[in-house]
């Protein structure tokens, strides 16, 4: 098609599209009848699909029956007649589709009939045939648009959307003109006519925009509203009505104010109005709309990144400021908020921008990676002398002069960031940590007491705030309340070195010993102060066991968990460890010991201490998990694995269930340890008892004393009993009755006891 012939056409559809039918036949007529145009088969559907607007298709149909005796191109006007017919339906399907294939057995092939074959089938519900006739017609014929529309509906109609939205995509793209409730179609249309002074059919071309919404899809959108009241106030203003433009702008701008003060409008449709004041109103206005974008609680990343980027891009770094300032009250942690800040900064104070940033990384790169120090610190000052005014450099600056022991002139630098970013959370938490330190402990709350640690927060954050609470109130001499705070923290990081340093003198101050176990260890001191010097724990070692004969186990247990961590996963400090715990909340660290896996402590002592934590809290079946978890280390010693193949016996014989397997795990334990134990022998004969080899059980008991261990004297007794000598068993039994149950188990060996002592329930029956 030639380009002139394209410009007439699209001169023709842009009439069509403000419904100038007329004049659009008009256009069309004169282009069928040119040299150009006579023989555009596109052209001559467009004028078929207007005389069905204009319902003229009968005398359309007339015309070209006419032409039937003088044409040249017989083919393309018998092919119009037969589309004329179906397009008015006075041709059922099937027979538009046969009188098709007719064409193109006499004629050849063309787009505008298999065109006209796939409607057919369209009409037929026959939508696979339908999908290839399209096809065809742009195989023969690229530029046969009216194909895309049609596989689009195809694919609505097979109820693949996706599909059906690439045509329709396809086919708006190359005939924009040809649909409505495109807005950029409307918009362009508008500004052409009204370049033109064609003001009547400019305001059609957008009135017809906001005519689609309510008729497609039952109301427009806010948006649209100003936008159409805006231009046709232009249009208005343009042909000298002031007085009509006036009032719409009014309207428009009533319509703008209600989308302002409405929260649940969506944050395009502020965008969109913003722009729209930009491009009708004034730069000014519009900003009352970006700064209400910008200061929403759930503004998103992508506008406030297309809102700095105009501005900084149009040089207005003045306004930027402005919004980004407003901006940063309500969100002082968004990155790109500060950074549209800084750079909007960094350009008036008319910096290179480019040059500071690539130095901003490099110190990004110098600190993450432990980099040169003597490097680090010129960059910093490199940067400062650039520009003062970053609190993330004055930050880092502080830092290096804090670890360098000048502690005034870090805290000038700490002053300086917390003067420029005070809002931002991080910024005053680090503030904070310093003041605390190094100042007034009251200052440091006043800080903390403006810092809400509600659960939105980050996790880091409110364990921060959490810390440098409990950090003030031990300053304090507050350790009751450091304490309750601290337990907050710890249950977000139960290992974390300093919070185990603060809880245990917290708890020594409050636990009620002797004046000489209260004193702090020298360890600890070390700990506090960052001595690098090998530490000495016997003394702490011994110190512990004294204070955990106090009964204060709750410290006894936070000592042994600060021992374990400096102790190279020792097992012999793990079990120590694991019996405190049991001692003072096996629940809790069952939680706490969860979170070692996957961490430098994960092996298989961390699955020994889960399991026994676990049976502590008579969950036999979770415990048992653990040990069997245990047993797939392959690095796993022998004395661990005869550990946890006893622990699994004795979990079988408590939940009453494989005794065999019981007796072979038992015996696997006596094998693999290096020595004889009483408990595995213990165990051993409770599974022998479990599957009735009595013989065996007094074996192994006979060899124990006891008087040695409760749970054995429970077994001897069990032994007489399950031989039917009751009262020999009862006797042996007596003394445990009495016996304070410290844990479940021996809860359990009572309950078993009591069973047997008062009732005299029958041993087999019982198990």
């Amino acid at each position: 098609m030639l380009r002139s012939v394209e410009q007439q056409l699209e001169e023709a559809n842009k009439l069509i599209f403000v419904k100038r039918y007329a004049d659009a036949d008009q256009v069309l007529a004169h282009l069928v009848a040119s040299e150009d145009g006579r023989d555009e088969a596109l052209v001559h559907f467009r004028r078929i699909e207007l005389a069905t607007m204009l319902k003229s298709l009968d005398k359309l149909r007339q015309h070209y029956a006419q032409l039937l005796q003088r044409t040249a191109n017989l083919a393309l006007v018998e092919t119009c007649i037969v589309l004329i017919q179906q397009q008015g339906d006075m041709l059922a399907p099937s027979e538009a589709a046969a009188q098709f294939q007719e064409l193109i057995r006499t004629h050849g092939a063309s787009a505008a009939a298999y065109y006209g074959i796939g409607y057919a089938m369209e009409q037929l519900g026959s939508y696979e045939r339908a999908i290839f006739n399209y096809q065809q017609a742009l195989n023969i014929d690229p530029n046969w648009v009216v194909a895309y529309f049609g596989l689009s509906q195809v694919h609505y109609q097979l109820g693949d959307d996706k599909r059906g939205d690439h045509f329709f995509y396809l086919f708006e793209r190359a005939a924009p003109y040809n649909v409505y409730g495109n807005f950029e179609t409307h918009r362009q249309l508008c500004q052409d006519f009204l370049q033109r002074e064609r003001y009547l059919d400019a305001e059609v071309a957008i009135q017809t925009l906001s005519t689609w919404w309510i008729e497609n899809k039952g109301n427009c959108p806010l948006e649209i509203q100003v936008y159409e009241l805006f231009a046709t106030a232009r249009i208005s203003e343009s042909q000298g009505d002031r007085v009509q433009a006036a009032d719409r702008r009014q309207r428009a701008h009533a319509l703008a104010d209600s989308a302002l003060v409405d929260e649940k409008v969506a944050e395009h449709v502020l965008y969109f109005i913003a722009k729209v004041l930009e491009d009708f109103d004034s730069l000014s206005r519009a900003c009352v709309f970006y700064e209400k974008i910008l200061r929403r609680k759930n503004a998103s990343s992508q506008v406030i990144q297309k809102i700095g980027s105009q501005f900084l891009a149009l040089g207005e770094f003045e306004i930027a400021k402005e919004l980004f300032t407003a901006a940063y009250q309500v969100h002082p942690e968004h990155s790109d908020v500060r950074f549209c800040l800084l750079v909007s900064h960094l350009k008036l104070a008319g910096v290179n921008v480019e040059e500071y940033l690539i130095g901003r990384e490099r110190l990004r790169q110098l600190i993450s990676g432990n980099g040169d120090k003597v490097e680090l610190l010129a960059l910093l000052h490199s940067l400062i002398a650039k520009f003062a005014g970053d609190a993330d450099v004055q930050g880092h600056i502080a830092d290096v002069y804090l670890k360098l022991g000048n502690i005034e002139r870090a805290g000038k630098h700490f002053d300086k960031m917390y003067q420029i970013d005070h809002l931002n959370r991080s910024t005053a938490l680090k503030y904070a940590n310093f003041v605390l330190h190094y100042r007034e402990a009251d200052q440091a709350n006043g800080i903390l007491d403006r810092i809400s640690a509600d659960a939105t927060l980050p996790s880091d954050d409110r364990a921060e705030i959490y810390w440098l609470k409990a950090s003030f109130f031990a300053r304090k001499k507050d350790f009751a309340e450091s304490q309750n705070i601290l337990r907050k923290v710890l249950k977000m990081d139960p290992w974390n070195v300093s919070y185990l340093v603060q809880e245990i003198i917290n708890l020594m101050n409050l636990a009620t010993l002797d004046a000489e176990q209260k004193k702090i260890d020298p360890v600890l001191t070390a700990i506090t102060s960052g001595d690098d010097s090998p530490l000495s724990w016997q003394e702490f070692d011994q110190k512990t066991d004294r204070i955990e004969d106090q009964h204060a186990y709750e410290l006894a247990y936070a000592r042994r968990k600060l021992r374990y961590l400096y102790a190279n996963g020792s097992d012999d400090t793990l079990q120590d460890l694991v019996r405190s715990a049991c001692r003072q909340d096996a629940a809790m660290a069952t939680y706490e010991f969860i979170k070692l896996l996957n961490t430098n402590f994960d092996s298989y002592s961390i699955c020994w201490a889960l399991g026994t934590l676990y049976k502590e809290l008579w969950q036999l079946e979770t415990a048992g998990v653990w040990f069997e978890q245990m047993l797939m280390y392959s690095s796993i010693p022998s004395g661990a694995k005869a550990r946890a193949y006893l622990e699994l016996a004795d979990c079988y014989i408590w939940q009453n269930r494989s005794f065999d397997k019981a007796v072979e795990y038992a015996k696997l334990a006596l094998d693999l340890a290096e020595g004889q134990d009483g408990r595995s022998n213990r165990t051993l004969a409770h599974a022998y008892l479990k599957i009735g080899q009595i013989r065996h059980a007094k074996q192994v008991l006979d060899q124990m004393d006891a008087d040695s261990d409760p749970e054995t004297r429970y077994l001897q007794g069990l032994l007489h009993y399950r031989n039917g000598a009751r009262d020999h068993a009862n006797r042996i039994w007596k003394p445990l009755l009495t016996m304070r149950s410290e844990s479940l188990r021996f809860h359990n060996i009572k309950q078993d006891i009591l069973r047997y002592y008062f009732e005299g329930a029958p041993y087999l029956k019982v198990n």
